[in-house]
């Protein structure tokens, strides 16, 4: 029998529900995080169907990276409809392969606890451009978050993400976001460096 929670069709539903700008990350939250003049190149890591790819398209007249390693969330998401400036790329967030300083920002959204934290850092140094930075948002590990996502197991603190990052990263700043979400965002070199 098949277990409906994980069939693709029930999966791609639930990532385009509406509801995750409440639960999860809003459209201003997400505005403010990214923090994009408008024509920067954007990777998003685990795009899956472009729930969120689309709002992030919608900031930037560059161009949109979606990287997803299912191909049946990239075939759901042409079945959508996918903006002009969003370009669809099967790939791991684990072992990226985009071009070297391709992209202006980087950002995941609820996809850190699906690698268990194994983003490919040092990749990712090489796709950013100078004074680039990583947007992470994913699942607040305490007990008052637990009503949605992911098993508790999964997550990671703010705090550990942070730290994870901080080899990697000159500034990272952490909040809540979101009924049950937080956020890192790590910036390559600090916006005073000449």
């Amino acid at each position: 029998m098949e277990n409906r929670s994980s069939s693709p069709k029930h999966h791609a539903h639930r990532l385009n529900d509406t509801r995750r700008l409440h639960d999860q990350v809003s459209e201003q939250d997400l505005a403010r995080l990214l923090d994009l003049s408008g024509g920067e190149d954007v990777a998003d890591l685990g795009s899956g169907t472009g729930f969120y790819t689309d709002r992030i398209a919608a900031l930037t007249t560059g161009t949109v990276y979606a990287v997803e390693i299912r191909p049946e969330m990239n075939v759901a998401y042409r079945e959508r409809g996918v903006p002009a400036n969003v370009r669809l790329v099967l790939g791991d967030m684990t072992a990226l392969s985009l071009p070297p300083a391709s992209v202006d920002v980087a950002c995941t959204i609820a996809t850190w606890h699906e690698v268990g934290g194994r983003f490919d850092l040092p990749g990712l140094l090489e796709i950013l451009r100078p004074q680039g930075k990583l947007v992470v948002i994913d699942w607040r590990r305490y007990p008052e978050s637990w009503e949605s996502g992911p098993p508790p197991d999964l997550r990671s603190t703010k705090e550990e993400v942070a730290e994870a990052l901080a080899p990697f990263f000159a500034e990272i700043s952490a909040e809540d976001v979101g009924r049950f979400m937080f956020a890192v965002v790590a910036r390559r070199e600090s916006q005073a460096a000449e």
